[in-house]
């Protein structure tokens, strides 16, 4: 999903989570979007503008992004820090 999609589900109200989740392979943050459509729950991570999934250097890199959507708060999965298999 890419920002403007997300936009447009943020001002539809259906944005039901934003988890934002260590990457070690990548070293760095991806954040994966879950929302509400006609066929249920969707499950999305968000892309850059040419495709591939967008991966953020820090947490405040991903705070200042959602922020400017208006999406001030998300959950932090942080187990991929400690060797740990994400969920």
């Amino acid at each position: 999903m890419q920002i403007p999609k997300l936009q447009v589900l943020h001002e539809a109200g259906v944005v039901r989570t934003v988890e934002v989740l260590h990457e070690t392979a990548a070293t760095g943050w991806t954040v994966r979007i879950t929302y509400a459509s006609r066929a249920g729950e969707r499950c999305e991570v968000l892309e850059r503008q040419r495709g591939g999934v967008r991966v953020f250097a820090t947490l405040d890199a991903v705070a200042r992004c959602l922020a400017e959507l208006g999406l001030t708060a998300f959950r932090v999965n942080a187990c991929g820090l400690a060797g740990e298999e994400p969920p």
